[in-house]
């Protein structure tokens, strides 16, 4: 598959719009942020996760968002600085922006990237694995070898036998 195809944003939606259960299925990513923003603005009594273990999710679920969204805004910028730049500042919002909205603004944009990404991810995925394996040749099957026949004649001949009375009274 050409390395355009996999890298530009509008081509990866134009897959995933063909295959759009991998592509609905890749988009359950995007429920990570949300559950990031509940637990680190609301559930969280520690940033430790010794002291609170959720603290452990929160930091797992942005480690995961981060990933994918520095993933796509290179794919999207073409730029690795801008990337890293655009990444921080979108979860960095997301978990420190005193005003709400912003934070929401934030959030919103991380759960359709999220979404985006790893749906259109997972379609690419399916449709390379389906290309892959419509163009490989067939294994050649192994012939089984001839069963031998029997050296001998049978020495008994088969018998029908009539039995009489069969279903009468």
């Amino acid at each position: 598959m050409d390395r355009t195809a996999t890298t530009n944003p509008l081509a990866q939606l134009r897959v995933a719009r063909e295959k759009p259960v991998a592509a609905l299925l890749g988009a359950t990513a995007g429920l990570v942020p949300v559950g990031v923003f509940e637990l680190g603005h609301y559930e969280l009594t520690s940033w430790s996760p010794l002291d609170c273990p959720k603290a452990a999710i929160v930091y797992a679920g942005l480690l995961f968002s981060a990933l994918t969204v520095l993933g796509w805004s290179s794919d999207m910028f073409g730029s690795k600085v801008k990337a890293i730049g655009f990444t921080a500042l979108l979860e960095g919002i997301m978990m420190t922006a005193d005003a709400g909205w912003l934070s929401a603004i934030a959030l919103g944009y991380l759960v359709v990237i999220n979404a985006v990404a790893n749906g259109c991810r997972l379609a690419l995925r399916d449709t390379t694995a389906a290309a892959g394996t419509a163009t490989r040749p067939k294994k050649p099957t192994r012939a089984r070898p001839a069963r031998p026949r029997r050296a001998r004649q049978r020495t008994t001949t088969p018998r029908l036998a009539a039995v009489s009375g069969y279903g009468s009274n």
